[in-house]
């Protein structure tokens, strides 16, 4: 099990780590863009596109990142309301409904993705594989994040005692209005 605490770990950091590079070159890209259309009065063609299908990237990167600190907008009020074992049965069932969902982008990802491959991109001159490849990848990194969740959910409903869930409940209800999320490796692993 800690194989894959460690192994998700690195797998967050490789994406941190893309999301500030694709954000860094973003911004290079536009600062230089704007400097050269207003004080040299040159365009570059690429630019506006390099800078949009580095934002499709970096946007199903990060939502797998969000994903993986299970910190989507959602609406929590009846799990909370169900006690800490109906709880995790409704999550249970929504990381179900959830992984069909991604299964499904995942399926129909590749395919556009495959289909696009023939085109090209007007100002990069690349494959439109290329662009059209950030949502299976996204919607496969959250699936990931989402299975790790579900089996963990499975495992603290079917075997851990009541009062060890009302505790945990009660930790992450207190890390969340605090304002203090849990970070770092030892928080990382409380949080799955």
């Amino acid at each position: 099990m800690k194989k894959i605490f460690r192994t998700l770990t690195y797998l967050e950091r490789i994406e941190i780590t893309t999301c500030i590079f694709l954000l860094a070159v973003m911004s290079l890209v536009v600062i230089v863009q704007v400097f050269s259309r207003y004080v040299l009065h040159y365009s570059f063609v690429w630019a506006e596109e390099l800078v949009r299908y580095l934002m499709i990237w970096m946007v199903m990167i990060g939502a797998a990142l969000v994903q993986a600190t299970n910190d989507h907008i959602r609406i929590d009020f009846v799990p909370m309301l169900a006690g800490p074992r109906g709880r995790r049965a409704l999550e249970t069932v929504f990381r179900l409904f959830t992984l069909v969902l991604l299964v499904v982008l995942i399926w129909k990802g590749v395919k556009i993705a495959y289909f696009n491959r023939a085109f090209e991109t007007s100002g990069l001159r690349i494959t439109m594989f290329w662009p059209t490849m950030a949502l299976p990848i996204g919607a496969l990194l959250m699936g990931i994040y989402t299975a790790h969740a579900l089996v963990q959910d499975m495992i603290r409903l079917l075997f851990w005692p009541t009062d060890k869930l009302v505790e945990e409940d009660t930790r992450l209800r207190m890390q969340k209005y605090e304002g203090n999320p849990p970070t770092g490796d030892q928080d990382l692993n409380q949080r799955r």
